[in-house]
């Protein structure tokens, strides 16, 4: 009975003894990623602090215009002042010199919107102008002397960029984009901000050959339809124009249709942001495939 006993206490001591040691190295373990995870967001905001004061050291005197300077700035389009895409209702407006049609949210189907976010600013409605990694990778561009451009920038950050700066590729310039941006941010609404840059990027040439600015000019002109009708395969073409405008149109300079082999880059073009739609959760993977079917160069205008 005594050896019994015993051999239960040794049993027992045995595995209190390995239970004992496991837990103290899960204790370790724990502690140490605790601890690591601590230095690594230390870290991050440390970089993130220096990356902030270091190119608020490259911009100059243009990101201390006044707000309402810097409103006037970023609303105009080609002579139509300070207008306010926050109000819903807004009439859509021909500028006749430019050959120009602004519009507002009641004139652009919100497929066009989301093929927009979808593909090159998905966090658009959540951001406060600028991303903070590309903050951080531009510093690092700068300290292994890599080139200046990169991309990713946000909606926001492009539309500063034409409205208010050139296309030069420094650090300064970058600096300035930065800052103005995340300015932008506070003066002017999120349908501000997206509907200025629709009415004022290149969408390429048109059937007779004419350069086209602006979602509604470029629905007219490649589907003879308003925005607002667009459906989802034509608002995903039309997006995936503004990446590089006068390679992916289908019409060459003198209006005629490209050959198939040219025309099929902008519709693979488009379909990487039908994709991004998908991924993005902006349409059903029905739409998605129905959207891949649709004939696109059978609905465009021609002479």
């Amino acid at each position: 009975m005594e050896n019994q006993t015993h051999e239960n206490n040794v049993h027992n001591h045995l595995h209190n003894s390995k239970f004992s040691k496991f837990e103290i190295i899960y204790k370790k373990l724990k502690h140490l990623f605790i601890g690591l995870f601590a230095i690594f967001a230390c870290t991050f905001i440390i970089l993130l602090a220096i990356s902030v004061f270091y190119f608020q050291s490259l911009t100059d005197e243009s990101v201390n215009m006044s707000d309402n300077e810097l409103r006037t700035k970023l609303l105009n389009i080609a002579g139509n002042q300070d207008i306010n895409y926050n109000n819903k209702y807004i009439l859509t407006e021909y500028n006749e010199a430019t050959n120009t049609l602004i519009v507002g949210p009641k004139h652009v189907s919100s497929n066009v919107i989301k093929a927009l976010t979808s593909s090159e600013d998905s966090l658009f409605f959540y951001h406060n102008g600028i991303l903070p990694k590309a903050i951080i990778r531009a510093v690092g561009q700068d300290i292994f002397n890599t080139e200046a451009a990169t991309g990713g920038s946000t909606i926001t950050q492009q539309l500063v960029k034409n409205q208010l700066l050139t296309n030069e590729k420094t650090y300064n310039r970058k600096a300035n984009e930065l800052i103005l941006s995340m300015r932008t941010e506070k003066i002017l609404t999120k349908d501000e901000i997206i509907y200025t840059y629709l009415n004022i990027v290149p969408f390429g040439r048109d059937y007779n050959g004419s350069d086209i600015t602006g979602i509604a000019s470029a629905s007219y002109s490649l589907f003879g339809k308003a925005a607002t009708k667009l459906n989802i395969a034509e608002s995903a073409y039309l997006i995936g124009l503004l990446q590089i405008p006068y390679y992916y149109t289908p019409y060459e300079s003198d209006g005629s249709l490209k050959s198939d082999a040219q025309i099929q880059i902008g519709l693979d073009r488009q379909h990487y942001v039908l994709k991004r739609m998908l991924v993005e959760g902006e349409i059903t993977y029905y739409d998605f495939k129905k959207a891949e079917q649709y004939d696109i160069k059978q609905h465009l205008m021609t002479k």
